[in-house]
């Protein structure tokens, strides 16, 4: 079996590495704080602006020590961005001229209700730093509500097709 002076190559042939912090990214869960809300706003409120506003608590969250595992689990049921019903409707009619020719037309709509829906905030860290724009808009931070280009920014659309079989 041949040897290479590349170490890079000797790291990799070694197989998976026995640190469990990198199985999961580089990070544990981080410590749920008892007591602390872990929403700032109610998210199903509507009642506050994403711009200008942070919804997530960074003081829900500590990191866990050095070396140890935290205890937060995977998945909260609290812990859960906004509802967002979409709905969709449609219309639709088959005009038959003969036996063997027919026209389909049909009209789709979606977001019919043209409701806004915000993405989910940046949970990543919550010891990150705010950052506003000149005009005070939000940018960043821990909870922040991306509103530019997100899929906030999907109005109502619709499409007509024609379909002729012959």
């Amino acid at each position: 079996m041949a040897r290479s002076n590349n170490q890079l190559l000797a790291q990799l042939d070694r197989g998976p590495t026995n640190n469990p912090a990198i199985w999961g990214g580089g990070s544990t869960f981080q410590n749920v704080v008892p007591g602390q809300p872990l929403f700032t706003v109610d998210p199903n409120c509507h009642c506050f602006d994403p711009t200008k506003t942070l919804v997530l608590n960074p003081k829900a969250f500590v990191d866990a020590p050095a070396g140890t595992f935290g205890t937060a689990a995977a998945f909260y049921d609290n812990y859960r961005w906004q509802r967002q019903p979409a709905e969709s409707a449609s219309l639709g009619r088959i005009f038959r001229f003969k036996e063997s020719m027919s026209l389909n037309i049909r009209a789709e709509f979606y977001n019919v209700f043209n409701r806004t829906f915000l993405s989910s905030p940046t949970s990543t860290n919550p010891s990150a730093m705010t950052t506003m724009n000149t005009f005070g808009l939000l940018t960043g931070g821990y909870g922040y509500v991306n509103t530019v280009n997100g899929i906030g920014t999907s109005p109502r659309t619709g499409q007509i097709v024609a379909r002729f079989e012959f």
